[in-house]
């Protein structure tokens, strides 16, 4: 039945998400729907009793039945632009090919593999990054609005949901008694851990955790995944990981040189070198994630460039992750010009490397998505907002053609 259903996705029957949103979702990509109980709530959902809801049960369903459930709408939106999304993506995944044909997986589903957020706790302020992902992000979301000549960036809006549990630091994490769910019921019998954040190295509960599954000896029979910024590594952390079944950094990398110091505030590139030279000397495997968006579309091909020169020197299977895109805010790619489009379409497919992103452009630019004013000007005011508070000129940063193109903006619409 599944390989029949062209909405299947394996994640919902495998999987459980808890989004520092406060909300329960079948997988990070998702739309929550459940505005009742929050995983921070005494009363609210916990994994076991989420992943077994009827919500739940009612997408499973759904997705048997060729059902395009609502909760999943970045995916159907994401196939209908480009043909790609995560669920395509995890379909042919090879590490996830065992669950599709368990049918007893499908038939009764339990969680093998846990998506974990404990907290927003962060210590970058990414442009594509909200303050449900980096509390950090609320500096600038706060000065931003104590300056009434400035508009917040969309990405940048207030969340009430959210706001009901931080503390005085923007700062959340994941309740008592849901850790130790996870900690008594779920780690046991995991076999995918997928951490990502905030930035997870920087925050204790996810060393906490670490540790326990190291102490007693869950980690042997765990895959350990991180999404990380990469910027916390030590070798002695590197080297306490070596207990786990095997261990993979998602490394978030959205530019090469200035670009890089533009978007991933206040990090910078010399810096991420060198911590990628760190994972490469710890022989331990990892791949760049990417998310493409108006601000580096055009620099994507040299960061690409890099990509490829680093593979020989480490040994391992290295790729830029292209998958996830802003496509709901200013900074879509939906918004940059077809010539600029296409010039990178060009780079890109010559370097054969990267045939989701290759795809993405081509749907682009076919469709030719012509912005309305409102949206230029929502383009101006947002760049405008943060380089007034992080004291930084886009012109100093970004690429020439993409320069060109924000500055013919900002002289008809600021």
């Amino acid at each position: 039945m599944a390989e029949q259903s062209k909405t299947f996705c394996i994640l919902p029957f495998i999987h459980s998400h808890a989004s520092v949103s406060g909300h329960w979702k079948p997988c990070c990509n998702a739309f929550y729907t459940n505005t009742d109980k929050h995983y921070f709530d005494k009363d609210g959902y916990t994994h076991n009793s989420w992943f077994t809801s009827e919500r739940m049960d009612q997408l499973r369903k759904n997705l048997l039945n060729s059902i395009e459930d609502p909760m999943c709408d970045i995916c159907w939106k994401s196939e209908k632009i480009s043909g790609e999304s995560l669920r395509t993506t995890y379909l042919k995944n090879d590490r996830f090919r065992n669950y599709q044909n368990n049918d007893d997986i499908v038939k009764n589903p339990e969680i093998k593999y846990l998506d974990l957020k404990l907290s927003n706790e962060c210590n970058l302020k990414c442009r594509m990054c909200d303050y449900t992902s980096s509390h950090k992000i609320l500096e600038d979301m706060e000065a931003i609005e104590n300056d009434k000549t400035l508009t917040l960036p969309d990405n940048y809006s207030r969340s009430p949901s959210h706001e009901k549990f931080i503390d005085s630091k923007g700062i959340k994490q994941m309740p008592d008694h849901v850790f130790d769910e996870l900690v008594n019921d779920i780690l046991p019998n995991l076999e995918l851990l997928k951490i990502t954040g905030g930035e997870p190295l920087v925050q204790q509960q996810v060393l906490k955790l670490f540790d326990i599954c190291i102490d007693k000896g869950y980690a042997k029979n765990i895959k350990l995944s991180i999404t990380t910024n990469a910027t916390k590594f030590t070798k002695k952390f590197l080297t306490r990981l070596n207990d786990f079944k095997s261990v993979h950094f998602d490394v978030s990398c959205d530019g090469f040189g200035k670009v890089y110091d533009y978007i991933r505030y206040p990090f910078n590139w010399n810096k991420f070198v060198k911590r990628i030279d760190s994972i490469i000397e710890s022989n331990m495997s990892y791949s760049i994630a990417t998310v493409p968006q108006m601000y580096n579309v055009e620099n994507l091909p040299k960061l690409q460039n890099w990509n490829n020169k680093i593979q020989p020197i480490s040994g391992n299977q290295v790729f830029l992750n292209t998958l996830l895109s802003p496509e709901l805010s200013y900074n879509s790619l939906r918004y940059v010009p077809i010539h600029i489009l296409d010039d990178v379409h060009k780079k890109i497919k010559k370097n054969k490397s990267n045939s989701v992103l290759v795809s993405r452009l081509e749907k682009l630019i076919d469709k030719n998505y012509q912005p309305t004013e409102n949206e230029y000007k929502n383009i101006v005011n947002s760049v405008k907002s943060l380089d007034i508070v992080r004291k930084q000129s886009f012109k100093d940063y970004l690429e020439p053609m993409t320069t060109e193109w924000l500055e013919g903006l900002f002289k008809k619409y600021a």
